[in-house]
């Protein structure tokens, strides 16, 4: 972005791409008015949630997809830039930190970039780095002072560190990668997870062109706080959620579609609970969910959670998901393609992922249950 100043007045204008021209003028009253002349909600044919964080010098491509809830800043004297028919889900920080370490070859010298038709899943975070074309990260993974060359698949809670990850390797779930030797030696993504990047794009396509109409449609409160998804291809006739007597919603929570959340239940601050894609999503009574988390659904699948779920902060929950009555479970976890029985605990910073879970597991902090087998040695 570029700074004008005329006549005491400061305008910042996007080049080519950017989320719109923020105009400030000066009053009588010594009151500074900070006004964006078209609220940029739909930009360059690309939807942003009004509940994202933008903030500095902010670009994006054509046809991008941005959920709620996800913070883009970028410092000052640093870009941040998605490219065109990207996506980022809900929950994510793309960060562009001055006075870091930042890798050559994004939009600026100084720069977090995103290339075209990337994938960015629920909770990651990119910071610093260069995230190639075709490319997909997964939930509650971090890409810091890296890049990612086009076609990279990272999957979930994996953390990439100083490094380059060369071109359409694959970075293991809960992987940690902080030497170039690391990374280097990375397999080779399968065909799978192409024809999964595909699908995902192009459900994210349809969202950001069926997003767009549900803004235009209905303005702000259409895209806000509790409101049907909008149509689509595979939901031509969008449900609203439906919400049980007592049920309390902090600001910035957002609930999409048919979400099914029994009473006396309680959604934290900036919660997002999407049935948007895979529907219903239920969750049962007395459920004191907290805040940043996040409940989706591939195509297709679903979520069906019974009563007195309790979480912490900063979580997915993916369906397609069963889970038990009384379940509770610690930060910055991931729980994705399982089923859980009742009473179950998982601690803090696990991954529970395509296993099942007996009636009173108890999954230690920071324990990676992939395989029936490590569900299995829980008993």
């Amino acid at each position: 972005m570029r700074n004008l100043r005329r006549g005491g007045r400061l305008a910042v204008l996007g080049l080519g791409i950017g989320v719109g021209a923020v105009a400030l003028a000066g009053g009588a009253e010594g009151l500074l008015s900070r006004f964006r002349a078209e609220v940029p909600v739909v930009t360059n044919g690309s939807f942003i949630s009004p509940l994202t964080e933008v903030f500095g010098d902010i670009s994006i491509g054509r046809g991008s997809f941005v959920a709620g809830n996800t913070v883009i800043t970028a410092q000052p004297g640093t870009r941040a830039c998605i490219g065109s028919e990207s996506n980022l889900q809900d929950n994510i920080t793309f960060l562009a930190r001055r006075g870091e370490p930042t890798p050559a070859g994004g939009c600026g010298p100084r720069a977090t970039s995103v290339g075209h038709q990337a994938s960015i899943a629920h909770q990651a975070t990119i910071r610093n780095s260069v995230v190639g074309d075709f490319t997909f990260v997964g939930f509650l993974s971090r890409v810091e002072n890296s890049v990612l060359e086009d076609g990279v698949f990272v999957l979930h809670g994996a953390i990439v560190r100083n490094v380059r990850v060369p071109r359409d390797r694959l970075v293991p779930t809960g992987a940690v990668i902080t030497t170039q030797a690391q990374a280097n030696a990375l397999p080779l993504k399968a065909e799978a997870n192409a024809e999964f990047q595909r699908d995902v794009l192009e459900v994210n396509a349809e969202f950001a062109e069926g997003y767009t109409r549900l803004y235009r449609e209905r303005g702000f409160d259409g895209v806000n706080r509790a409101s049907a998804a909008p149509r689509t291809s595979w939901n031509p006739d969008p449900m609203p959620p439906t919400l049980g007597r007592g049920v309390e919603l902090a600001e910035f929570a957002r609930v999409v579609g048919d979400v099914r959340l029994g009473e006396n239940s309680v959604v934290g601050r900036r919660t997002s609970i999407r049935a948007d894609e895979g529907a219903p999503i239920i969750i049962g009574r007395n459920a004191e969910i907290e805040d940043r988390v996040t409940f989706h659904a591939l195509k297709g699948t679903s979520i069906r959670i019974g009563d007195g779920l309790d979480t912490d902060d900063n979580i997915v929950f993916h369906g397609p998901l069963e889970m038990g009555n009384n379940v509770t479970v610690g930060d910055d976890s991931v729980v994705f393609r399982s089923k859980i029985g009742n009473n179950v605990t998982i601690g803090t910073g696990a991954l529970v992922i395509d296993v099942t879970l007996p009636d009173g597991a108890n999954v230690p902090d920071n324990a990676r249950i992939l395989r029936q087998a490590d569900a299995d040695a829980l008993q």
